[in-house]
């Protein structure tokens, strides 16, 4: 989602997903001078695009992967040397713990998907589908 820099635009975004009963599983916020962006993951994507652009914000679905990985010291690093390795550019990256501590969400938008897919199959990381994604 594409944002001003002010006071109160967040809100105006977090007010729209919670009237429509949409779920914020994770979310990521940059901003620079006066524009922003928010990346947010909800349970219902496509409810959440069209709740947001019938409100009047500037928004872009954009295809992601969740990797479940242990958390632990180094396990984000060994990701991404597989995907570095295999030539694929990450664009933009986000995690959390999950409950219980074990396991964290690594959330990734890359430039090559099926490359990183690959290039993760079978490494100790857990590719989650789509569906999963959304009831994290």
């Amino acid at each position: 989602v594409f944002v001003t820099n002010e006071p109160g635009k967040l809100e105006k975004i977090t007010r729209v997903l919670a009237d429509r009963g949409l779920n914020i599983r994770a979310f990521s916020l940059s901003s620079k001078g006066e524009f922003g962006v928010l990346r947010v993951l909800v349970g219902d994507p496509d409810a959440g695009v069209a709740a947001l652009k019938e409100s009047h914000f500037t928004v872009t679905r954009r295809r992601i992967f969740v990797a479940l990985i242990d958390d632990r010291p180094g396990a984000l690093h060994e990701l991404l040397v597989r995907l570095s390795s295999a030539r694929v550019n990450v664009e933009d990256c986000y995690g959390f713990v999950l409950e219980g501590g074990r396991k964290a969400a690594i959330v990734c938008e890359v430039e090559k998907f099926p490359e990183a897919e690959k290039a993760l199959a079978g490494r100790k990381v857990q590719l989650i589908s789509d569906d999963e994604i959304y009831r994290l």
